[in-house]
């Protein structure tokens, strides 16, 4: 039976939550933490989205972009880069089961190329197709698992049954799939954690030299893909600039979020078991340290109003039922935020959330009808 949280939800958003939540799973903190951690957390933040915003909701989004891009350190990653121009080197590409595959990189910053793949559907160099990048979380072979680039037999096993392979799902369909790495998840464009001082964990590592150089490891993959966007835009032959759409699992839907919130050029954005509250009503913590933004929550918002930031853009996000990340709890509230923020701009048709029936994946039949509505059957 669902709970009075989902009847309210399904009242306010009506037509956005699809299928039964699970039921409310949720860390407890006892002693201090208990009563200390909500006081620290549950408090609006300085640019949290509000009706009587000055200005009005495009005033609101410029001065939410603005900051956003402050404390994700992208000025700084801009200083620090200077007058360097990204690079592309890309090969011509190899017939795979009906689409061509092309293996490129980028170099984003001085001395920092990130390997993407390019999966093209044979036949279409002189059409004009539709474009989805595909950002993948933690996995040190994320890329290759997206793009259908397979270490042995296991690995394509467990990439299968998991349906991990969007890169491919998107080209069989008629998009030009672009998966790049993910700068600190991927082993091809890490930092390493000599000594384990980061827990060895390279993730860590990235963002720990991040900080210390003013910027956020979240905001150098934001940089990452929106250089990759430029190229996509400008250098890719056959790609509708008008239609573009981005996805990720687990991290790279966070990433999915950031860039979509501030690239206009995405029209479709899909996070995929990763948008929810930066923290539990009990002040439990969801995302990795790799994610995390300085000051977020006091200086700007919450993470369902950086999601509103994607408006008036479409924006799908699922979670599993049994995915042990999140709580249903906590991730019904923050569908209920963005979808009240979409309902006041008035396009409440834009935006979706859907209750996966397993764990932390992907779910194909709900994710491509949403993409393919905007973007393939335009």
């Amino acid at each position: 039976m669902r709970s009075l949280m989902s009847l309210l939800l399904t009242i306010s958003i009506a037509g956005v939550l699809i299928a039964d939540p699970p039921e409310p799973s949720r860390f407890e903190y006892s002693g201090a933490a208990k009563t200390f951690l909500p006081r620290l957390h549950g408090h609006p933040g300085a640019l949290a989205y509000r009706q009587d915003y000055p200005g009005g909701f495009v005033a609101w989004q410029e001065s939410a972009r603005s900051k956003l891009k402050e404390l994700l350190g992208l000025q700084r990653i801009a200083l620090q880069v200077g007058q360097h121009q990204p690079t592309v080197q890309m090969d011509q590409g190899t017939l795979v089961d009906g689409y061509v595959r092309h293996r490129a990189q980028i170099e984003t910053e001085p001395g920092i190329e990130v390997p993407f793949w390019v999966l093209r559907p044979r036949g279409s160099e002189d059409k004009q197709l539709p474009v989805v990048i595909c950002a993948h979380g933690h996995d040190a072979d994320g890329w290759n698992t997206y793009a259908g680039v397979y270490r042995d037999a296991e690995h394509q096993k467990s990439t299968m049954a998991k349906q991990g392979d969007p890169g491919v799902q998107a080209v069989k369909q008629g998009y030009i799939a672009v998966v790049p790495a993910t700068r600190g998840l991927a082993k091809a464009i890490s930092i390493p954690d000599p000594k384990g001082r980061h827990g060895n964990r390279n993730c860590r590592a990235q963002l720990m030299h991040c900080l210390l150089a003013g910027r956020t490891a979240i905001g150098e993959r934001v940089w990452d893909t929106t250089c990759l966007l430029d190229w996509i835009v400008t250098d890719l032959p056959g790609v509708d600039a008008k239609r573009i759409g981005m996805l990720g699992n687990s991290g790279g839907g966070v990433l999915t979020v950031y860039v979509a919130a501030l690239d206009q050029r995405v029209a479709v954005a899909h996070p995929s078991c990763s948008l929810t509250s930066y923290t539990s009503s009990t002040g439990f913590i969801f995302h990795c340290d790799c994610c995390l933004v300085p000051g977020i929550q006091v200086e700007l918002a919450d993470m369902s109003d950086v999601a509103a930031l994607v408006i008036p853009r479409r924006l799908l996000a699922i979670h599993g039922k049994k995915d042990g990340l999140h709580s249903s709890e906590d991730v019904e509230r923050a569908m209920e935020r963005i979808g009240s923020i979409y309902s006041a701009t008035k396009v409440s048709e834009k935006f979706s959330f859907q209750w996966g029936a397993d764990g932390h994946k992907f779910y194909p039949s709900m994710l491509w009808p949403f993409l393919n509505e905007s973007l393939l059957n335009h």
